[in-house]
C-alpha cells in the first residue's frame, strides 16, 4: 500500500536532544517536546486551554525487596484495596488531586501498619511519579549500606534500575516539563506514528482490503493456516475478491483531531455489509461484564462503576471478514500485517517473540446509561525488561450510530480554543485511532479518554489494541 508520507522513516520534528549525567557520564535522548499552540493552530491561537478536568495517572513504585498492597482511601476514610505490588515493581490507575492512597504490607488485614502514605499532587501541580524506598535514609549513608547489604545480587540489580530512572524522570521533567512514565532507558517505539502537526491535517493510504459489499456466509470458516501460509502478496486476489468492491485499492484518509493526545478520524472505515456481520457476531456471542483489571482492582472498579459495559472477544481467524479487519487495520497503521498474527520464525526475525503485536478485537456492548469513565489504556512493564512493551495504539471501530452520548471523550486535550473535552462521535463504519505513546518512548498520560454514557439506544464498538514493541501474554 501507499501513503500521503514521502518518507515514513523520517525523524519526528518535535524530537529534540538532551543530555545529562546520572552519575556514569554524559548520556544523549531525543526527548518529545510539546509544539507550541501557535504551531498546532497554525497561527490562530498563541496560548492553550487549561483543561477542565485534572485527573491524571499516578503511577506507584515499590522499591522494595517485599510485596506490599496498595489502597485508595475514599472522602469517607475508608480503605479500598487496589492491588498486590511485587518487589521492586509498579503499578498505577487514574486519579485526581486530593485523592489519598498507602502502602500497606502484604497482611495489612492483620496488622493495620501504613508503610507509606501518598496525596495527589501534594505541590498542587500534576505529579504522576510515586515512590516507596526504604532502602535508601536520606543523610545517613551507613544506613544505606546496611539496608543494601541485605538485598541480593538481583534485587540490588532491579533497585539500581528504579534508582537510575527516578534521576532520569529529574532531568526528563526539566526538559519536557512532564514526567517520565515508563522505565528509563526505554527505545523510541518500534511501530511507525502517523504525525499530527496542526488541527485538521489530513492524511491518506491506500490498502488492498477492499470492502466486502456481500458477505458469503455459507462459506465463512475459521482460518486455520498459519505462518508464511498467511502473507498475500500485492499481486495476489483478495480473499473472497468477487464479494467485495471492485476497485483494486480502498483509499483511508486520517484527520487529525487532535495533536496532543494525537487523535485520528477515519471516516467509512468499515462497510456497512462488514458492520452487520460483525454485530450478528456479537449479539450471538456470550458477552461477559466488562472489567478493566483483575482481583482487588477489579472490586474496587465493581463499587465505583468506573466500567459498565458487556464485551467479548474475537480472534482475528475467526472468519474472513475479522481477518480483513486486522489486515486493513494493519495498512492503517502502516504495519506489516505478520505483525498481527503469529509469525513464522522468518518473519521479522529480530523480534524476540513470534506473538502477535495487536491483541484480540475487543467487541463492546454499551446499554442505555452504560459508560466508562476517564482511564488510559497503557500499563506498566516490569523494571527490568529492557523492552518496556505496553498498549501503543488503540482503534475504536464504531458499529452503529447511538441516537443520543456514547462518545469517545478526551478530556484532556491540548488545544487554544476551549476548556472542555475534545468528543468523536460514533458512527456506523467511521474508525478513530489515537496513540498511547509519544515518539520518544514515553507513555502519553493526555491519551486518557472515556466512553460518555449512552443517553438513548445502544452502542456497539471494536477495540483493537496495539502493543509496542511486543504484546506478551
Amino acid at each position: 500500500s501507499t501513503s500521503s508520507i514521502e518518507d515514513e522513516t523520517a525523524k519526528d520534528p518535535s524530537l529534540q536532544e538532551m543530555s545529562f549525567d546520572l552519575g556514569y557520564g554524559t548520556e544523549y535522548f531525543e526527548a518529545f517536546v510539546q509544539p507550541t499552540m501557535e504551531e498546532m493552530s497554525q497561527g490562530k491561537y498563541k496560548e492553550a486551554k487549561k483543561p477542565r478536568m485534572n485527573g491524571h495517572a499516578v503511577k506507584f513504585h515499590n522499591m522494595s525487596p517485599d510485596t506490599v498492597r496498595y489502597f485508595w482511601v475514599n472522602d469517607n476514610g475508608q480503605a479500598h484495596p487496589m492491588g498486590r505490588l511485587p518487589p521492586f515493581h509498579c503499578m498505577g490507575t487514574a486519579s485526581f488531586p486530593s485523592h489519598k492512597f498507602f502502602f500497606g504490607p502484604d497482611d495489612y488485614e492483620t496488622n493495620k501498619i501504613v508503610l507509606q502514605s501518598f496525596k495527589i499532587d501534594p505541590g498542587g501541580a500534576t505529579t504522576n511519579l510515586y515512590y516507596y524506598d526504604p532502602i535508601t535514609v536520606p543523610g545517613d549513608d551507613k544506613a544505606t549500606q546496611r539496608n543494601m547489604s541485605k538485598l541480593t545480587m538481583k534485587e540490588i540489580e532491579k533497585y539500581t534500575i528504579m534508582l537510575r530512572n527516578r534521576e532520569f524522570s529529574k532531568k526528563y521533567m526539566e526538559f519536557t516539563g512532564r514526567e517520565y512514565m515508563t522505565m528509563y532507558p526505554r527505545k523510541q517505539p518500534l511501530h511507525y506514528m502517523w504525525p499530527a502537526d496542526y488541527f485538521g491535517q489530513e492524511h491518506w493510504v491506500t490498502t488492498r482490503e477492499t470492502q466486502f459489499e456481500s458477505i458469503p456466509s455459507d462459506k465463512m470458516r475459521r482460518i486455520k493456516e498459519t505462518g508464511l501460509s498467511r502473507v498475500l502478496k500485492d499481486d495476489d486476489p483478495r480473499i473472497f475478491a468477487d464479494y467485495r468492491n471492485k476497485d483494486e485499492l480502498f483509499n483511508m484518509t486520517l484527520k487529525v483531531l487532535s495533536i496532543r493526545p494525537r487523535v485520528y478520524e477515519i471516516e467509512n472505515f468499515l462497510s456497512e455489509v462488514e458492520v452487520d456481520h460483525i454485530v450478528d457476531y456479537a449479539r450471538n456471542a456470550n458477552m461477559q461484564a466488562s472489567a478493566t483489571g483483575s482481583g482487588e482492582s477489579s472490586k474496587v472498579e465493581k463499587e465505583t462503576k468506573t466500567r459498565t459495559s458487556y464485551n467479548t472477544w474475537v480472534g482475528r481467524e475467526t472468519d474472513q471478514v475479522m481477518d480483513t479487519v486486522y489486515r486493513r487495520s494493519a495498512d492503517l497503521l502502516r504495519i506489516d500485517e505478520a505483525m498481527f498474527r503469529r509469525r513464522d520464525k522468518s518473519e521479522h526475525p529480530y523480534m524476540s517473540t513470534s506473538n502477535s503485536v495487536a491483541e484480540q478485537l475487543q467487541l463492546v456492548h454499551y446499554n442505555k446509561k452504560q459508560e466508562y469513565t476517564a482511564h488510559h489504556d497503557f500499563g506498566y512493564a516490569k523494571v527490568d525488561d529492557k523492552n518496556q512493551p505496553a498498549r501503543f495504539a488503540t482503534l475504536l471501530l464504531y458499529l452503529n450510530d447511538v441516537e443520543q452520548g456514547g462518545e469517545t471523550e478526551f478530556p484532556r486535550w491540548i488545544n487554544g480554543e476551549t476548556s472542555e473535552s475534545l468528543k468523536a462521535t460514533p458512527k456506523k463504519g467511521k474508525a478513530v485511532l489515537f496513540y498511547s505513546f509519544l515518539p520518544d518512548g514515553n507513555l502519553d498520560d493526555l491519551s486518557q479518554h472515556a466512553a460518555k454514557p449512552v443517553v438513548k439506544g445502544e452502542k456497539f464498538l471494536i477495540n483493537l489494541w496495539v502493543n509496542d514493541p511486543t504484546f506478551d501474554r
